[in-house]
């Protein structure tokens, strides 16, 4: 009871502590020190719960939106000097710049498509939905041009695994009020308006980048307390039944396997081959859902395949650019959305806004990849495998659903590809031919040479 009292009076206090600390860590970001603006900001992400208690203030919902405002303007002013450029070069800039254009460019076309009088009205869900979507992309930028050095990273890395365990404390108590699977979409995490399947997306993306780094650290007690997150994560998407989650976290498992732990491969295929023994018995009864007794599609699957072929038939009619961004939602279809990723960006952004999409996808890749093969240290090759891993599980998930563009499911796979590429860029920096002419020179004095 005492623990529980501790509990209930720290989330009493909780939203004030973070509302006067935000106000304090916004004034220090827009001098230019942004460094605990952004952990902070890092933290609150995934914790829509907490957020939305600082609605009660004034300005409280905008609190995520002003901080990394903050950043932004501390991130510029501490630029003008010239001690550091304002944006470093990735492989993934330009082509997220290029997703906030377009998608910009593809909400004004769906303002026409909808006959709407205006086309930016801020009390528009289009609009609202559209500035939430690229604050993925600016937490992209943020990460890489504002955490210096590897100590900064792994700052950042182990506030995301503290937010996951107070992800984990909310998560796993629902899981245990509500353990039937008629009462599973009463499972929202922290996430407030998303369901299970989002929340299981959220652990089985997350979960297997932390596998990665864990498989490539030394013994020793950090080492043992990410392996009791990870375990938490793994039971909290295990007893939310989502078959999606299964499928892309035995993908992920088989990839990261395959990379690093071949030998776990063998119980992997074990598991794959007699599930309906290794998977608890309500998780086998939600795969059994999938067809009726007559082996016909059970309704739930049945609508999808009906909307997948309705979202195709828009497609065509408007393939190059397609209907705009958020407007399928408006239609009045039957389920609302098109629950495909693939689907959505091909009927609301056509062709374009896909080509995009795979541009995106693969410059992620690549960016993990090469810090995985040229990381010159454990973690570091960990961190990028993890990335790699993570967008393949992704790519399963966003099958049966929007796992993409909501900023409290997403933000994290934007962050982890900021920090691998400020580990790319280090990693580059420290291998370049420049820097042992540098400390070569180091202590000779002469007159004639003027420092640069």
């Amino acid at each position: 009871d005492m623990g529980l009292g501790i509990i209930a009076a720290l989330k009493n206090i909780a939203p004030i502590v973070f509302y006067v600390g935000g106000v304090v860590l916004f004034f220090r970001a827009v001098t230019g020190r942004v460094h605990w603006t952004l952990l902070c900001v890092t933290f609150l992400l995934p914790l829509r719960n907490v957020v939305d208690k600082l609605q009660a203030y004034p300005l409280g919902n905008q609190f995520l939106d002003i901080l990394i405002f903050g950043i932004i303007v501390g991130w510029f002013l501490s630029s003008l000097g010239g001690k550091k450029k304002i944006l470093e070069n990735t492989s993934i800039n330009t082509i997220a710049i290029f997703l906030i254009l377009y998608s910009f460019i593809s909400l004004i076309i769906g303002a026409q498509y909808l006959g709407l009088d205006s086309f930016f009205d801020i009390s528009d869900p289009r609009v609202q939905s559209w500035k939430n979507f690229c604050l993925l992309p600016v937490l992209y930028f943020i990460t890489v041009n504002n955490v210096r050095d590897k100590k900064e990273v792994w700052k950042v890395f182990t506030v995301m695994c503290c937010a996951m365990v107070l992800m984990g404390y909310y998560a796993s108590s629902q899981v245990s009020w509500f353990s039937s699977l008629l009462s599973r979409g009463k499972i929202t995490g922290t996430f407030q308006f998303l369901g299970p399947n989002e929340v299981a997306a959220f652990y089985n993306q997350y979960t297997i980048i932390l596998l990665s780094v864990y498989f490539f650290m030394k013994k020793g007690a950090k080492k043992t307390l990410l392996l009791l997150l990870i375990i938490l994560n793994t039971y909290c998407m295990m007893f939310m039944y989502s078959r999606a989650a299964y499928l892309a976290a035995a993908v992920g498992l088989f990839l990261l396997f395959a990379f690093k732990k071949k030998w776990l491969l063998v119980p992997l295929l074990l598991v794959a081959l007699f599930w309906q023994v290794a998977l608890p018995e309500k998780a086998i009864e939600r795969f059994q859902t999938t067809t009726n007794e007559y082996g016909q599609l059970e309704a739930s699957a049945e609508r999808r395949l009906l909307i997948w072929d309705k979202g195709m038939e828009l497609f065509q009619e408007n393939s190059l650019v397609g209907i705009g961004y958020g407007s399928f939602s408006r239609l009045g279809y039957d389920l609302g959305d098109t629950h495909n990723i693939y689907v959505k960006i091909l009927v609301e952004q056509g062709v374009v806004g896909m080509l995009i999409f795979i541009i995106l996808i693969l410059s992620f890749i690549a960016e993990g990849f090469r810090l995985y093969q040229k990381g010159d240290d454990d973690l570091s090759k960990g961190l990028g495998l993890g990335l790699v891993v993570c967008v393949f599980v992704l790519l399963v998930n966003n099958i049966f659903g929007d796992r993409w563009s909501y900023l409290e499911l997403s933000a994290y796979l934007w962050i982890f590809a900021g920090l691998v590429a400020r580990l790319n860029i280090i990693s580059n920096e420290e291998n370049s031919p420049a820097r042992p002419a540098k400390k070569k020179f180091a202590n000779l004095k002469n007159p004639y040479i003027r420092p640069v």
